[in-house]
């Protein structure tokens, strides 16, 4: 289905009518089973809802109380949400530090396997010190940090 305004009336009419029945469902149901409280305000701008007795506004789950529920949600002190507002940026700050640390440990694995293959071609070689003119720096670099780790781990198995 197209999200664009339906061109026909009556059909906009009832699809309008079936979505809002949908969605005072779903807003119930999310209610009773999570234990919140939810509000909807649908407006219909000079229209008539349908079947819904109102002239161009329906408020769920009744007029009283979403009334109460917008207050609450309005009068909601400020501490209380930039305190949850700081927790969830402490833990997203967090998260991304853990997935940096996490890109750090696999860049230095591909880094180190592929210090791996090099040494390999290397030891592959009839005549390696002509194959050593022909590596870049960080090439070599890298074959540097494949030694050193594997001196370390050498030494760890004594």
């Amino acid at each position: 289905m197209k999200h664009e305004l339906i061109p026909n009336e009556s059909k906009r009419n009832e699809t309008f009518k079936k979505k809002t029945v949908r969605l005072v469902n779903k807003a119930n149901e999310l209610s009773t089973l999570c234990g919140v409280e939810v509000a909807i305000i649908i407006h219909k701008n000079g229209r008539r809802l349908y079947d819904l007795g109102q002239d161009n506004a329906m408020l769920w789950p009744s007029p009283p109380i979403f009334s109460e529920r917008l207050h609450k949600f309005l009068n909601y002190p400020d501490f209380v949400t930039r305190l949850r507002m700081d927790k969830h940026e402490k833990f997203m700050e967090q998260i991304t530090e853990e997935e940096r640390e996490n890109v750090s440990k696999w860049e230095r694995r591909c880094e180190l396997q592929e210090s791996r293959q090099l040494m390999n071609e290397l030891m592959k070689q009839d005549h390696i010190d002509d194959y050593f003119h022909e590596l870049e720096l960080y090439q070599l670099d890298g074959l540097n940090t494949f030694v050193n780790e594997m001196l370390k781990e050498l030494e760890r198995h004594r």
